[in-house]
């Protein structure tokens, strides 16, 4: 629990997770943390229930996709987002490097190494998860 940031439950019933919801937050305030319900979201996949989960009586926010250890993970299970998502960082790592890429000392064997583990690797992470 002392890093809690990133969790997700899962779960194949509303009851369950609300269950689930309350129990976390018992042995979060146990352990002398407070789970924050502005920071907490909930994406339904398969369900017309559309009853809020609450933690402390306050309603967590529906979302049709959220971020979790940096991969998009949308409602549809499809990886769109996601892929758009890790070409605009891939991008942003690209335009960093245009020193590197103008520089005319540096080869061309050391611009494509700084290419695959600088723009490549940003651009692929994640990338196994991805639904075909």
């Amino acid at each position: 629990m002392d890093f809690s940031d990133n969790l997700c439950l899962l779960s194949e019933s509303p009851g369950d997770m609300q269950t689930k919801l309350e129990d976390l937050t018992n042995k979060a305030e146990k352990a002398g943390h407070i789970i924050s319900v502005k920071k907490t979201k909930a994406l339904r996949i398969n369900t017309s229930k559309t009853d809020p989960f609450t933690l402390r009586d306050e309603s967590i926010e529906d979302v049709d996709s959220f971020t979790y250890l940096g991969s998009v993970v949308a409602k549809d299970g499809e990886a769109v987002q996601n892929v758009s998502h890790q070409i605009q960082k891939a991008n942003g790592a690209f335009v960093q490097l245009y020193p590197v890429w103008k520089n005319n000392r540096i080869s061309i064997r050391t611009k494509l190494r700084i290419f695959h583990s600088n723009v490549k690797s940003v651009l692929l992470y994640g990338s196994e998860a991805w639904k075909n």
